[in-house]
C-alpha cells in the first residue's frame, strides 16, 4: 500500500502530460484512502461485500449474490438496451452519482431524524397539562423516554411486519407499515382521546378517514358532529373512505 502512495506522491510531483492538477491531487487522495481501508479491515470487506452483491458483473448464472441491481436493470431493460445504458452510465458517471446522492440522502435522513427527535421532545415539553416536575425535567425523563420508546416501537413494528430491517423498509419508501401498527397502539392506548386532539387529528382521523378500519358511517357523522371544532373529521375531504 505504502508503494501506491508514495507512487502517487511521485506522480503528483512529476505530472505527467496525461494528468491534470485535479487528476493528480485525487490520485493522492485515492491512495490515502487505500491506504486507510487496509488499516480498517472491517470497513473495507463490508464495502467489498456491498460492492459486490450490488454492482459486480459476473457470468456465472449462479452466483446469485452478485450484482443484483445490475441484475435488476438487465431484467427490467433487456441485454441490448442494458448494454447501451452501461456505456451511456460509465461515460456520465451514472453509478458514483448515484452513490453520491444516496449519501447525500443519507446523511439529511440523519439531520431530518435527529430534529424529528428533537420535535417530539420540544412539542412534549410544551404540552401545557401538567408541567412536567423539576426533578424529572433535570433527570432528562421525557428524553430519555423518546428515544427509547422511538426505538423499540420502531423496531418492534418492523420485526412483527416480517419487513427484514428498518433501514430495509425505510429504503423502501414502505412508511406505511410503520404508521398503522402505532396509530391502532395509540388509539387503543389513549385513557379518553375525546380529551386528546393530537390522537384525534393524527391517529384517529387517518383510521376513519382512510376506511381501513372500516368504521360505519354512522359513526362517522357522528365524530363529525361531536368533535365539530376538529377540521379533520369534515366529510368530503378528498378520500373514498368519506363517499
Amino acid at each position: 500500500m505504502l508503494s501506491y502512495v508514495k507512487q502517487q506522491e511521485k506522480e503528483w510531483y512529476a505530472r505527467p502530460a496525461r494528468l491534470s492538477r485535479g487528476q493528480a491531487v485525487i490520485g493522492c487522495a485515492r491512495a490515502d484512502v487505500v491506504h486507510w481501508l487496509h488499516r480498517d479491515r472491517e470497513l473495507l470487506d463490508c464495502a467489498r461485500t456491498a460492492h459486490a452483491v450490488t454492482f459486480e458483473e459476473v457470468d456465472d448464472s449462479d452466483a446469485a449474490t452478485r450484482g443484483l441491481a445490475l441484475r435488476r436493470v438487465a431484467a427490467h431493460l433487456g441485454s441490448p438496451l442494458m448494454e447501451e445504458f452501461q456505456q451511456w452510465a460509465g461515460e456520465t458517471h451514472f453509478w458514483c452519482e448515484l452513490l453520491a446522492q444516496i449519501a447525500c440522502a443519507l446523511t439529511q435522513y440523519e439531520e431530518i431524524r435527529g430534529r424529528m427527535f428533537r420535535m417530539v421532545e420540544d412539542v412534549l415539553h410544551q404540552r401545557d397539562e401538567r408541567p412536567l416536575p423539576d426533578g424529572l425535567r433535570r433527570a432528562g425523563a421525557i428524553g430519555s423516554a423518546v428515544h427509547w420508546a422511538w426505538r423499540f416501537v420502531l423496531a418492534s413494528v418492523v420485526a412483527a411486519s416480517g419487513a427484514g430491517s428498518l433501514a430495509t423498509l425505510l429504503a423502501s419508501g414502505d412508511v406505511e407499515r410503520l404508521l398503522w401498527p402505532i396509530r391502532v397502539i395509540a388509539v387503543l392506548m389513549c385513557p379518553d382521546a375525546s380529551h386528546h386532539p393530537t390522537v384525534r387529528e393524527h391517529c384517529w382521523e387517518p383510521i376513519v378517514r382512510l376506511a381501513r378500519a372500516e368504521v360505519r358511517n354512522s359513526v362517522r357523522e357522528r365524530l363529525t358532529q361531536v368533535f365539530a371544532d376538529d377540521p379533520w373529521f369534515v366529510p368530503g375531504r378528498n378520500s373514498p373512505g368519506w363517499a
